[in-house]
């Protein structure tokens, strides 16, 4: 018989979020989501105490998030800036250019971290997605990357076959 081990990659992914915030929100602190946005990020935010700040993104922009709409979300209560690409639900694919633009402004304000979700980084069209720390290696020290192995190599479910699990 087949059986599904649960999405055991999904959830360590899921995971890898939910612990660097755990470890690192204090009650109010800020945490800057581009729009649109994948609904586990505000949970992770709320369930550890922060608060997510939306930032607005625009269709002529692709979706994206500009200097200027992230630097009208920071405020001095802003702990983290999560950002994907390829984005999750928009397909939203920086451009180097456009992650050194952002990685100035990050420059400005030096206690701001980055979760840098590259979970699609293996799924895309056209040119290849820039990895942050590419276009912008000295905020190595404050970016963590998250990624997982559920969309690269179709895990969602781990699945496996054994005739001895019958007897159990």
């Amino acid at each position: 018989s087949t059986h599904c081990i649960s999405s055991a990659a999904s959830d360590v992914y899921k995971r890898q979020q939910y612990l660097a915030l755990a470890a690192t929100l204090d009650e109010g602190d800020e945490v800057i989501v581009p729009t649109p946005y994948w609904p586990t990020f505000l949970d992770s935010v709320r369930v550890n105490g922060g608060t997510p700040v939306l930032a607005a993104t625009d269709q002529a922009d692709g979706f994206k998030l500009t200097p200027d709409g992230l630097r009208q979300a920071l405020t001095p209560r802003t702990k983290w800036l999560i950002l994907n690409s390829p984005g999750n639900p928009s397909g939203a694919v920086y451009s180097r250019d456009e992650l050194a633009a952002l990685a100035a402004v990050l420059r400005e304000h030096p206690s701001v971290l980055v979760l840098w979700d590259e979970m699609y980084e293996e799924i895309w069209f056209g040119e290849p997605p820039t990895h942050l720390l590419r276009a912008a290696p000295d905020l190595a020290g404050r970016t963590l990357a998250v990624n997982g192995v559920s969309k690269a190599y179709a895990m969602t479910c781990l699945l496996y076959t054994s005739d001895a699990a019958d007897d159990m």
